[in-house]
Order: structure tokens, then C-alpha cells, then sequence
């Protein structure tokens, strides 16, 4: 399965208490456990650092789950793409065992990776840029909070594409087009994001 396959988004039958979610996710917020790109994620932001001067700035996760090795720096995409990293970051965390949180993404039929609660900060941006196709992995996000004035866009086959994604749903992005985010609110844009080693959940 292509990436010209799919549709830019698509909806995943998981099934979502969005109030049991918020819980979870207030629980970490209130810990203060947030952190910038960079330190959640040393070996991808490393090896994408062009990338994360113009994205990750206004961009702060918890990560749920941990690399299990943190591989040295290259600048080859296709040995990126070679290593699966997107794929180590397959450790729970104690945050995440036994949570709701974990409750929502073992629903999927494909391992899930790179587990995470990531917070857009109010009025900022995500500019445009490409991640991988679908061959590489498959990214899930779950809005928690700011669906009404977070926007979600794509660039493809000539023609902007404009999605409101709505909170406690789990949804597909088709991130191998240019695509970007826009946080219109006052608040924080929260989401769980993870990535998906296989097409399964898209059949």
C-alpha cells in the first residue's frame, strides 16, 4: 500500500472515552512532564535538525515510550529510513503501562511506536514539511484538546486540503505529503500521536 493509495486523512475504528483520555492526560500535564523536541528525542532531532529549527520550537511532548538505542548521526535519508528509528522508540514507559492511554492505542492491529502526548503552543505553527510514506510507518494522532480551532493541511496533487480534526477520535495522517498545522486558538493544541509498524489498521 502507496501513500497515493490513501486519502490525506482517514478516521481508525478505535474506540475512545475522550473523558477518560483527558484525565490521563491532564494527570501528566499536571506533573509539568513536558519537554521540548530536542530532549524528548536526541537521535531524530539530531538527524533532522534542519527540520526541527523551523517545527519544534513552539512544539513540546511527553514521550511514552523510549528508544531502545540511540543510533550515531547520519545525513543519509535512506539509511534513516534503513535503521527504522521512528521504530526504537518502543519502550513503555512507567506512564504508560497499564494507562488509558494504552488502553486506546493497543486497540490497533500493528505495533504501535513512538507513543507520545505532544502540545502545539496557542497561535503557533507546524510549516509544511514531508515525513515518510506508509512503507516506513503509519502516524496516528488522537486530538485531546483544540479541535475546533486547530487546522490540519495538505499539499497534494496541486490543491490545498484543510482538515478539523475532532477531539477523541483517532485518525490516520497521510504525512508522506507536504503537510502542516495551524493552531488558531488561544489554548494549547493537545494530542497522542504514535506510529504504526504496518498497513493493517488502514484496511
Amino acid at each position: 500500500m502507496k501513500k497515493n493509495q490513501l486519502p490525506s486523512i482517514m478516521k481508525l475504528n478505535i474506540d475512545i472515552d475522550l473523558d477518560k483520555l483527558r484525565k490521563n492526560c491532564d494527570t501528566l500535564h499536571g506533573q509539568d512532564k513536558f519537554v521540548d523536541v530536542r530532549t524528548a528525542n536526541p537521535g531524530l532531532c539530531m538527524n533532522h535538525e534542519d527540520l526541527v529549527k523551523d517545527v519544534y520550537d513552539n512544539f513540546e511532548q511527553i514521550n511514552l515510550t523510549t528508544p531502545s538505542e540511540i543510533l550515531p548521526h547520519t545525513a543519509s535519508i535512506k539509511e534513516r529510513l534503513r535503521r527504522r528509528e521512528e521504530h526504537l522508540y518502543n519502550v513503555p514507559t512507567d506512564d504508560y503501562r497499564d494507562s488509558y492511554i494504552e488502553s486506546v492505542v493497543t486497540q490497533c492491529k500493528a505495533p504501535a511506536s513512538r507513543i507520545r502526548i505532544t502540545k502545539l503552543a496557542p497561535g503557533k505553527t507546524i510549516p509544511f514539511h514531508v515525513d515518510y510514506d506508509v512503507s516506513y510507518a503509519v502516524r496516528c494522532i488522537v486530538p485531546i484538546y483544540g479541535d475546533n480551532n486547530a487546522v490540519n493541511l495538505f499539499k497534494r496533487d496541486g490543491k490545498l486540503e484543510a482538515y478539523n480534526l475532532k477531539c477523541g477520535n483517532a485518525y490516520f495522517l497521510n504525512i508522506g505529503y507536504p503537510h502542516a498545522v495551524v493552531n488558531m486558538s488561544d489554548k494549547p493544541r493537545i494530542a497522542l500521536m504514535f506510529s504504526l509498524d504496518g498497513t493493517d489498521d488502514l484496511r
